[in-house]
């Protein structure tokens, strides 16, 4: 089961409490000990990002340690910011400057840690219990207010934390840029209103994959500061990289193939149509990927008499006749049609026995619909009355409403 596997891929990958306490005692603690000998009054320190929402994953987990000092600091929020650095700086950290925060990659005793730590110094704009705070930014050399608990408390009361789990997976394993806030925003604000009572992780990972075109298209919001616009956290090709990208995640779910969903996510090579094929075939007996009956003509048209093609893309909504012709010299005792569903979307209506046609105008004939994406199998069997069984080659409904 699809299900199964996902679940598993976040098992491998769940941030253990060794995890946490090497990150304590490894990082955390000798930063936060750096910067409070730069400041005679300490600020105070905790998880943000991936740690503190609960989307974290082991090998891919880059931690942000938030810095914020009372409100009754006398230093400016531009100072805090580089005065942190300077503490980083005179201990030998290597660092990276960002908008907002100073990115920690190393030190002098260890030059290329396996992670890297985000400090974010901040200060809270009162001392109320709303938490926001004034953080500084770089690009726009001014200073944002934030409340990074608001942020913090929308993911973590979510019910998308283990679909953006596999999305950072894909996105590391892909090796493409997609900004984990905006990520996250996107995921709650606008997928989760599609979720259903009983939904699992592969529901709902199809259902964020099915948002594709709308990434970087639909304008989301900060919840800390709707005037924080995030829609610009990337560029116009990075957002259509981004797009391309979960579109090609969302094919290999439709699939309902297990290896090729896994291949997807870890960025090895898959075929969607060997995928779709193999789906077909397992559950059903019936069909026959291998003609024998080269003399069987299966043809298939549309309600208005309009030629339609195997694996010829179509949209869903449409009717469909399947034609089943052959040499009148062929004494056919039964003529059926076996219908072979693949995909995610027709996990519910399978098929794939032998089904009746009616014979019209001298052809034997059956209508069918396209309900489901995927790839579906259509042949024809002809039964002899000398005992002999011949099958047409299968002719692949090909259903996208995507493209």
């Amino acid at each position: 089961m699809v299900n199964d596997v996902l679940n598993n891929i976040l098992d491998i990958n769940n941030v253990t409490n060794d995890f946490r306490e090497e990150v304590k005692n490894g990082f955390r603690l000798p930063l936060q000990d750096t910067i409070n000998k730069m400041f005679e009054t300490k600020p105070n320190y905790r998880y943000g990002g991936s740690l503190a929402k609960g989307t974290a994953n082991k090998n891919s987990c880059d931690i942000d340690l938030l810095c914020y000092f009372d409100s009754d600091n006398n230093m400016s929020i531009e100072k805090i910011y580089m005065n942190v650095v300077k503490s980083l700086e005179k201990s030998k950290y290597y660092y990276t400057v960002k908008n907002s925060a100073i990115c920690v990659t190393g030190d002098v005793d260890d030059y290329r840690w396996n992670i890297s730590v985000d400090v974010v110094p901040g200060k809270y704009t009162s001392n109320d219990e709303n938490k926001d705070v004034y953080l500084w930014c770089n690009k726009s050399n001014q200073r944002l207010k934030s409340n990074p608990e608001i942020q913090i408390n929308k993911i973590k009361k979510s019910l998308s934390k283990d679909v953006i789990r596999i999305i950072k997976i894909y996105r590391e394993k892909n090796n493409f840029n997609f900004k984990s806030f905006f990520l996250e925003i996107f995921a709650v604000d606008v997928v989760e209103q599609d979720y259903q009572e009983g939904d699992s992780l592969y529901d709902k990972l199809v259902k964020f994959c099915s948002h594709y075109d709308e990434i970087g298209i639909r304008k989301i919001y900060d919840p800390a500061n709707s005037n924080n616009d995030i829609m610009n956290i990337h560029s116009s090709i990075e957002f259509q990289i981004i797009r391309d990208k979960i579109k090609e995640l969302y094919e290999s779910l439709l699939t309902n193939d297990e290896i090729t969903i896994i291949n997807c996510i870890n960025g090895k090579q898959y075929d969607l149509d060997a995928a779709y094929a193999k789906d077909a075939k397992s559950h059903s007996q019936a069909l026959n990927l291998k003609e024998n009956g080269g003399f069987i003509n299966l043809t298939c048209v549309d309600d208005e008499g309009k030629s339609i093609y195997s694996n010829q893309t179509l949209p869903k909504g449409l009717s469909i006749n399947f034609y089943i012709g052959f040499p009148s010299s062929i004494p056919a005792s039964q003529v059926t049609l076996v219908v072979s569903n693949s995909g995610y979307e027709s996990i519910n209506c399978k098929r794939g026995n032998e089904e009746t046609t009616k014979k019209i105008n001298g052809k034997y004939y059956r209508n069918e619909s396209t309900s489901y994406n995927g790839n579906h199998y259509v042949q024809a069997i002809v039964k002899t009355t000398t005992g002999n069984k011949y099958y047409s080659r299968p002719f692949i409904v090909r259903i996208r409403d995507y493209e």
